[in-house]
């Protein structure tokens, strides 16, 4: 991550307000700088509490990425690669079903930094969209690309914004498969985490909900992968008519049972349980992403010491 070092000279004041600055602009320079040098990307803008000036140690980084329409399914596609080999991303961008739809997609990455994960909640928007997402959440804007010969890049044509929000309309509609869930787990369990740790009731309550969701859906996929069924319906007729389903339906009543107002410690257990239930039921998907599971147990052990 890039180091910055103080403008000089500054006064004892500006000394003390550039000591306590939030980490994590640290992170957030690293991203403008190599975004900003990917010729499809025309405008970077930040939001949350970086950009009102609210942030403390557990913040994330909410950075909307302004993508020529046509480029957009491109980068999407290669987003995990970038965010992996230039950031050291622990796991693959986790669709985030969270935020609301603003003419894009949003992704949540976990980044080591400073000893823990931080997460970057990183927001795909086409060019031809992002004067509208500016007026309905007021991003900062950090970074605009401007061409000597054209200025700022024009809207895509209509036939490129057409095939964009198609392509964001299909990958929306996809299906999550038992590795996606386990990112999915994973990234909620940090989410539940800093909730917990922040005081935050009602969200850390919606979150493990979430968790208790995700178990639901690696049980499903695993056991009744072609189901047209959705969320809590039907699932002790589809999935109860075996031993090994059974089983499971009785660890998912045992997590429904427990406090909805989680602890850490309560929260841990709710990954885990997902986690061992996926070793059981899809030992392909815990293999594939061993390394992952095992660095992030390491990160969130080392988290709990600190």
């Amino acid at each position: 991550m890039t180091t910055t070092t103080p403008p000089a000279p500054l006064s004892p004041l500006e000394e003390l307000a550039y000591a306590h600055r939030p980490s994590q602009l640290a992170v957030l320079a690293d991203l403008v700088q190599t975004l900003s040098g990917v010729p499809a990307v025309t405008q970077l803008l930040v939001r949350g509490s970086l950009a009102t000036g609210t942030a403390d140690r557990l913040s994330d980084v909410d950075l909307v990425v302004a993508i020529r329409d046509e480029k957009l399914p491109a980068l999407m596609s290669s987003l995990d690669a970038v965010m992996s080999t230039e950031f050291g991303a622990l796991l693959p961008g986790w669709r985030d079903t969270i935020v609301g739809d603003l003419g894009g997609a949003g992704f949540v990455y976990l980044l080591p930094h400073d000893g823990h994960l931080l997460q970057l909640d990183l927001y795909l928007c086409p060019n031809s969209a992002v004067d509208a997402l500016r007026r309905r959440i007021g991003p900062r804007l950090l970074w605009q690309q401007n061409r000597p010969d054209t200025g700022p890049h024009p809207d895509a044509d209509a036939d490129a914004q057409g095939e964009t929000a198609a392509e964001l309309a299909r990958t929306a509609a996809a299906p999550a498969d038992c590795p996606t869930l386990l990112v999915q787990a994973m990234v909620l369990h940090a989410m539940l985490r800093k909730r917990v740790l922040r005081g935050q009731e009602y969200i850390a309550y919606g979150l493990l909900h979430q968790l208790h969701a995700t178990c639901r859906d690696v049980i499903r996929t695993a056991l009744v992968p072609h189901s047209h069924h959705h969320g809590w319906y039907h699932l002790p007729d589809e999935v109860g008519r075996t031993t090994i389903g059974r089983e499971c339906l009785a660890e998912l009543t045992d997590a429904l049972s427990g406090p909805p107002i989680p602890t850490v410690a309560q929260a841990d257990q709710a990954l885990e349980r997902i986690v061992r239930l996926s070793g059981r039921l899809a030992p392909h998907a815990v293999a594939a992403l061993s390394d992952e599971i095992t660095a992030y147990r390491a990160y969130q052990s080392q988290e709990g010491q600190a």
